[in-house]
């Protein structure tokens, strides 16, 4: 008995395991994009405000739509030690969030006193490639697992009884970021069926006051363009709400979004229809508790009731976090469809239909007594878990390797040409940031990458036209040189990057791997590579365009021809 224990530890050990390799493997240094306001300018203006008004005021200030309170902590809380701003940590820290939420599930599974290998497909859920843009973007790191995790930190301290610390907890995930706001309509919804009145109204009011502050002076981000595509186009909203629970069936993130959209939309639908079936349950329950009503329920509502407190108390924990799940899903496909649809199944939301299938899950095994039920809904989990795991290597490991080789080689763009990292070249935004972190640096607060010193230096070296056996062309296209490359292959070792180069600059782009666009629906790639270098990007002078390729052999390349920017 205990070798099977610790084989099956094993196996739940595997997906956690490899998923903290690869957040250490492809981490990078690097701010992105949204990264620089909460991040970079907020620990600047930290530094640079003595008073603690201006303290409390940094902390709070809205960063777009969210009051990031945690994740400005977490970055002081790592500057205090090191005197350093390291994205790497960012990434790090919010990782340690979601290995808390694992543990908070355990922990509320074990009062189910359900057989413990049933915990399984939890794992292999959770620790999935799909949401690499929240494990490996640090605004979104400290951001979607601080907020999951203080949600579920609220929803068990509520379900057992601890009051007072649920409401610390659900201030931390309002204040974590904008969604966190939805943790009190969850925790609402367990004291009204408890009929917990008091509990209730002492919630309501520390929720409306916690909601109150969080919007206080913030503006509406645009909502009101979503309220009228939302009148105009209904139906996108209805799919978008099933594709985001269905989201971890995106198989297929290089594919179009209408093959893409497809499965999500039918699982997440398929899913809602136990999900449905056990809020009825619940639902009618305490309509006939608290009513006293004599009618009879139907048959599957005594079928899927639970008394014992232990188990009651796991599936009160499991509702706090689907209502939560659902609001979020009502939200995202009312006010995201005007962006694209694929923002129902973008990757920085995918955290959210992973904690719905393991709610889906739990809920449904921890609601029948039959044996057998149990036995085949395990059955089904892990076998969708795995499949779901297995594909998210497949189809998302490439995609998270290519973009850590994306932000190195833009790491340097921003630091000696001034963009790189998310902006316009030359533009307002791109300015900023390029003040910004000249200023981080100077202050030997932040440290740009080294990774790619080799590179450079080897590129610095060429002089000489391209090898005969590199099949390379470049052509001009409307204000920009298509560079393409028929024969590279995708590797996690290898890579392909175009230069414009002359004695005062070095611009570097990143090849990207050619899309497959044939029948057969497994496939996301095709040999060869291309990279649109714009020539808004460089500055007027005379240049060398040129690639080169990196592999275990080293760097080869040399120079294609030249160019005038004028």
């Amino acid at each position: 008995m205990n070798k099977n224990k610790l084989m099956l530890g094993g196996l739940m050990a595997i997906p956690i395991v490899f998923w903290v390799f690869v957040i250490l493997n492809n981490s990078v240094n690097v701010p992105w994009y949204d990264d620089f306001d909460p991040f970079p300018d907020f620990l600047r203006q930290w530094i640079n405000s003595a008073s603690f008004a201006d303290h409390l005021r940094l902390l709070f200030q809205p960063n777009n739509e969210h009051r990031m309170v945690i994740g400005k902590l977490v970055t002081l809380f790592y500057y205090g030690i090191t005197g350093q701003l390291n994205f790497t940590f960012l990434h790090i820290a919010g990782a340690c969030f979601t290995l808390g939420t694992l543990w908070l599930f355990w922990t509320s599974f074990k009062d189910s006193n359900l057989k413990w290998w049933y915990f399984l497909p939890v794992p292999f859920l959770l620790f999935q490639l799909q949401y690499h843009l929240v494990f490996l973007w640090a605004i979104c790191s400290l951001q979607h697992q601080p907020v999951i995790f203080f949600v579920s930190l609220s929803m068990l301290l509520l379900a057992r009884n601890r009051f007072g610390w649920a409401l610390l907890a659900a201030v931390c995930a309002t204040y974590s970021m904008s969604n966190g706001i939805f943790v009190w309509v969850s925790g609402a919804v367990i004291l009204i069926l408890r009929s917990n009145y008091k509990w209730l109204g002492i919630w309501c009011i520390t929720g409306a006051a916690a909601i109150g502050f969080y919007f206080f002076g913030l503006t509406t981000q645009g909502n009101e363009s979503s309220i009228a595509y939302f009148k105009q186009y209904p139906h996108l909203s209805f799919l978008g709400f099933f594709a985001f629970l269905g989201g971890l069936f995106d198989f297929f993130p290089e594919k179009t979004i209408v093959t893409r959209s497809v499965l999500p939309v039918i699982m997440g639908l398929a899913v809602m229809v136990w999900v449905g079936t056990w809020l009825l349950t619940l639902v009618l329950s305490w309509f006939k508790k608290t009513f006293n009503t004599a009618q009879k329920l139907p048959d599957f509502v005594d079928a899927f009731s639970v008394v014992e407190k232990g188990r009651k108390s796991f599936q009160e924990f499991l509702l706090g976090i689907l209502v939560f799940l659902l609001m979020n899903a009502l939200v995202i496909g009312l006010l995201r469809p005007r962006f694209g649809f694929f923002v129902m199944i973008v990757s920085n939301y995918k955290m959210y239909p992973a904690l719905f299938l393991i709610i889906a899950y739990l809920s449904f095994i921890s609601s029948t007594v039959k044996i057998n039920l149990q036995q085949r809904g395990f059955q089904l989990a892990i076998a969708l878990s795995l499949l779901i795991w297995c594909f998210s290597i497949y189809s998302y490991l490439p995609v998270i390797q290519e973009r850590k080789k994306y932000l190195s080689i833009n790491g340097y763009n921003q630091e000696f040409n001034g963009y790189g990292l998310g902006h316009v070249p030359f533009s307002a935004a791109a300015k900023y940031v390029d003040i910004l972190m000249k200023e981080m640096v100077s202050m030997n607060i932040y440290k740009f990458p080294v990774e790619t010193d080799h590179l450079v230096t080897e590129i610095k070296k060429l002089q000489t036209p391209v090898p005969a056996n590199f099949d390379i062309s470049a052509k001009m296209l409307d204000g920009k040189i298509l560079i393409q490359d028929s024969t590279a292959k995708l590797s996690s070792n290898t890579g392909q990057y175009a230069f414009v180069k002359n004695k005062d600059q070095l611009y570097l782009f990143k090849l990207e791997p050619n899309k497959y666009a044939g029948k057969n629906i497994f496939r996301q790639y095709f040999n060869g590579s291309n990279v649109e270098v714009p020539l808004t990007s460089l500055l007027p002078g005379s240049y060398d365009l040129g690639v080169v390729k990196v592999s275990e052999g080293g760097v080869t390349g040399g120079i294609l021809r030249t160019i005038t920017i004028p």
